[in-house]
């Protein structure tokens, strides 16, 4: 569960597709790549850098990227810290490294990460005009400008390594990977059909570049829903929003069988590495270049519109169909022995339940608290198996089938598992780790079978 129960969205959009302008871009903020940068001003807070460089200081040295960032952005951190490496080693390059967060948020990042190192790094917080100037859907995202301040290229983080950054100070970024985007796509609209009569539409396509990747699905408060849509997703994603009826979307692998010949087409490159090293797609080419050919290759876009709100927990029932004739993949469950937490209810302890006082529905795991309003201990433990990404699945024995409302808050920083179960504990609500039959998602791929 994501942003509540009654309505989920996921955006899985921080390492892939963005730039700028409303179409297939080659532009930024209406300028061809190729054009002279504009006379942009360094305005701060700044957190590190000479506050009184300006953009022709930068990029007359040697060559400039300008890199967007954001603190709660893993991949923008890496980066950053590559950045920092890189600068050190080629002191011509110049880094203007700015967020429009507020500068309170990156002082305390910095605190606790430490500042870069190179002295050819400008960060700055609180930007709006290099946002405005250079509009992206997705970071990390850089633009690259020569020394003569043309405009030379927008990429995203898999481009930031020694080897092209050796090519940019020589003048050459030919074979930079450049960025397309849509500034008007939205998950929020009928992908791709703009006739809005359409009464039920199921339909599936290949990867699409041109967009981010996610999920947008969920029942409501009534524990219903109308449409689903999933896109740049691999294919045992849709399997599993119809085998957990839409209650999560991060796959368990404790839960899932794979029959399959062929299993690196279901499991993206960076959950399995080594499978994916040992697999057909080790051709030669670079790490990145056959990573994006997998993209390609293995992952779909999926809509499904339905006439009317129907139950969630049909979703299987409208779902599989069409998914398993595409795919010609075989859907079904079974029971297995395994390892689950057995949660049990102390009838000693009921009083000190939080019974729910009728207040609208709403679950969601922050940073440093967990927020439960007017939710069953059904919807609160798949809370807890989602966002602390916790495999071992959870079976409810407490027999009781009425709403909780409570609010758990860290006292060390990060909300933990270990203090959700504490204060769960203290209402009685406890959990035994024990052997269990939990039912199982097992997919057959009948076009590449295991030969037995």
């Amino acid at each position: 569960m994501m942003s509540n129960k009654l309505f989920k969205i996921i955006t899985i959009s921080v390492l892939a597709i963005a730039g700028f302008g409303t179409g297939l871009i080659q532009t930024v903020n209406g300028q061809e790549i190729g054009d002279k940068l504009p006379d942009l001003k360094i305005k701060g807070p700044f957190i590190m850098g000479n506050e009184k460089s300006t953009v022709a200081d930068l990029y007359q040295k040697g060559g400039l990227i300008i890199n967007f960032w954001a603190t709660w952005c893993s991949p923008c951190l890496k980066e950053q810290k590559r950045l920092d490496s890189l600068t050190q080693i080629y002191p011509d390059l110049s880094v203007l490294s700015v967020t429009y967060e507020d500068i309170p948020g990156v002082k305390a990042h910095f605190a606790r990460a430490g500042l870069p190192k190179s002295k050819s790094m400008i960060i700055t917080t609180n930007d709006t005009i290099f946002h405005n100037a250079f509009k992206h859907r997705a970071i990390p995202h850089n633009i690259w400008i020569d020394k003569a301040g043309i405009i030379k290229a927008s990429t995203g983080g898999d481009e930031i390594n020694e080897k092209n950054i050796k090519e940019f100070l020589k003048g050459n970024t030919s074979k930079l990977h450049i960025k397309k985007d849509r500034l008007d796509f939205s998950f929020t609209k009928t992908y791709h059909v703009p006739d809005s009569m359409i009464l039920f539409r199921s339909y599936i396509t290949g990867y699409n570049e041109e967009i981010t990747s996610g999920v947008n699905f969920g029942p409501d408060e009534n524990g219903e829903f109308k449409r689903l849509f999933a896109w740049n997703r691999p294919i045992i994603q849709f399997f599993w929003l119809a085998f957990t009826k839409q209650k999560n979307s991060r796959m368990n692998w404790n839960l899932i069988e794979l029959d399959s010949s062929d299993s690196i087409r279901f499991i993206q490159t960076y959950f399995n590495r080594p499978l994916f090293e040992r697999s057909r797609c080790t051709n030669g080419d670079d790490l990145v270049t056959r990573e994006r050919k997998w993209d390609y290759d293995n992952l779909y876009c999926y809509e499904l519109i339905l006439p009317k709100n129907i139950p969630a927990s049909k979703s299987s029932e409208y779902m599989l169909p069409d998914l398993e004739k595409f795919f010609n993949i075989k859907a079904s469950t079974r029971k297995k022995k395994m390892m689950t937490n057995v949660v049990s209810l102390d009838k000693s302890k009921l009083s000190k339940l939080p019974v729910a006082k009728g207040e609208k529905p709403f679950i969601n795991k922050f940073y440093d608290r967990l927020i439960v309003k007017n939710t069953s201990i059904d919807d609160i433990l798949d809370c807890l198996m989602e966002r602390f990404t916790d495999d071992t699945p959870y079976v409810n024995k407490t027999g009781y089938n009425g709403l909780l409302s409570f609010e758990i808050k860290s006292e060390k920083g990060k909300l933990t598992l270990e203090e959700v179960w504490a204060k769960l504990n203290g209402f009685g609500i406890k959990k035994v780790e024990k052997k269990h039959l939990y039912e199982i998602l097992v997919l057959k791929d009948l076009s590449h079978p295991n030969k037995i």
